[in-house]
């Protein structure tokens, strides 16, 4: 089992129930994944208590209390056929076989270019809840929150929880969009709740919201920043904000680190504007034996991944020849119930977070759209007129993806260029093929203790 979120560790108690020996890898120190990231001594100190804090700690408590053995702090750096998996502990290398193998390794935030986005002043939408959640710490006192999702008014509530100050919050949907998403709520009356209690306090402080708009630029300014925000509505002048900090995030997408490697099949997902694992309800691959849980096979949220972690669980036990076809079907029927529901409101929720070709309209020529090699959006269009007409042939000829993130932050990016620039559509151009280490090792670890002295040399030629 990779990743010891939600939906990894309900497929890892499932599993166990049904008699299964189950090892769970996650390169975090302790199990939760994001949503139920352990908070730190000062967050449970300085952060109120709420449901995700208090499920976390139980999902927790209910892995400890289930002997599942546990190693965190691994990071996966490679996968092979017959899942063989390769792990990097501090600066320790190991090895995991086993005949099944289940990717729950999640979501990964997705990032639009604009300039000055790499200004120290810039982070994540879904890195500043962490920050703040798990770390009990403020971006910055005064901030502005951008991107889409519902993940932008969450932040939100949380920054005037901790006493900091939003500026503003700038969001690419339009409000008819938001009042089909309202339509849809009614189907899930505790996310319908919560969002209208995050939307009163932000009223009450009358905190300006610019729909169908976009950050254009972030400038440096001393110790704050200036932060021009650009309607997408058509509006001409662009409107400038003072701040010190910038959370700003487009969603997320599936992490498929995992099933690329293994080649598995994926399908692209053009209303939310990814590629994902294609996998049946229950998490089953193209591949035998492989799994995909949760947010892997689709962004759904947490409520969904737990579910899905569920039916994964049973699906191993039935593949496995641990329960008959009736027993699994009447496991299943309830969940599959419950995660039907859910699923309505999740879809129109991910169709939220997708910005669409914003960054076409946003990005300036000399932008880097890749940060690692620093590749700009002018390399980027150079390399596509001179005949770059799929991805990988971009990143080939530029360098683009080719860093220690590995296109995490600008395959999605590099996507919309190349299908508008060749008129193709965004499953055309094909995704990144991933190449192993999926992460950047240690040298240590690659060479454990080898010195200069254990170098054989051969013996002196007689004179």
């Amino acid at each position: 089992m990779v990743g010891a979120g939600v939906a990894g560790a309900m497929t890892a108690l499932v599993a166990q129930r049904h008699g299964l020996h189950v090892i769970v890898v996650d390169d975090n120190a302790t199990p939760g994944g994001q949503v139920y990231r352990q908070p730190s001594p000062y967050a449970r100190a300085h952060v109120p208590a709420d449901a995700e804090r208090r499920e976390g700690d139980h999902l927790r408590d209910k892995l400890r209390a289930s002997g599942i053995e546990i190693r965190s702090g691994h990071g996966v750096w490679s996968v092979t056929a017959g899942f063989r998996v390769e792990l990097c502990h501090d600066e320790a290398m190991a090895s995991l076989s086993a005949p099944v193998l289940v990717g729950a390794t999640g979501a990964t935030e997705r990032f639009h270019p604009f300039e000055g986005w790499t200004d120290p002043a810039v982070t994540g939408l879904a890195a500043a809840s962490i920050l703040l959640r798990a770390g009990g710490i403020l971006p910055g006192q005064r901030t502005v929150v951008a991107g889409s999702g519902p993940l932008l008014f969450s932040v939100a509530h949380q920054i005037m929880e901790l006493g900091g100050e939003v500026a503003a919050i700038v969001d690419t949907a339009g409000t008819a969009q938001w009042a089909r998403m309202g339509a849809t709520l009614v189907l899930d009356a505790a996310r319908m709740g919560q969002g209208l209690a995050w939307m009163r306090e932000i009223r009450r402080r009358k905190i300006p919201i610019h729909h169908r708009a976009c950050v254009r630029s972030v400038t440096r300014r001393g110790n704050v920043v200036d932060v021009a925000i650009r309607s997408l509505a058509g509006k001409d002048r662009d409107v400038t904000i003072e701040a010190d900090a910038v959370a700003c995030g487009y969603g997320l997408r599936p992490s498929t680190d995992l099933s690329r490697l293994l080649h598995a099949r994926h399908d692209y997902d053009a209303a939310a504007g990814y590629w994902q694992c294609a996998a049946d309800p229950y998490g089953r691959s193209s591949i035998s034996g492989f799994y995909v849980s949760g947010d892997g096979a689709g962004i759904r949220g947490a409520s969904v991944a737990r579910l899905r972690g569920i039916l994964s669980g049973h699906a191993i036990a039935h593949d496995m020849g641990r329960i008959d076809s009736a027993t699994f079907a009447d496991l299943c029927r309830p969940v599959l119930s419950r995660l039907r529901r859910l699923d309505v409101v999740s879809r129109q929720m991910v169709r939220l977070m997708n910005p669409g070709s914003i960054v076409l309209a946003n990005t300036e020529a000399d932008t880097p759209v890749c940060r690692c090699e620093r590749v700009s959006r002018a390399t980027i269009e150079q390399a596509i007129d001179d005949g770059a007409h799929e991805i990988n042939q971009v990143k080939s000829w530029t360098r683009c993806g080719m860093g220690p993130c590995q296109g995490r932050m600008c395959e999605d990016s590099v996507r919309q260029l190349l299908a508008h620039r060749t008129h193709q559509s965004p499953d055309a151009v094909g995704h990144y093929t991933t190449r192993m280490p999926l992460r950047p090792l240690p040298v240590q670890a690659v060479t454990g203790t080898y010195t200069y002295a254990d170098i054989p040399l051969p013996k002196a030629a007689p004179l």
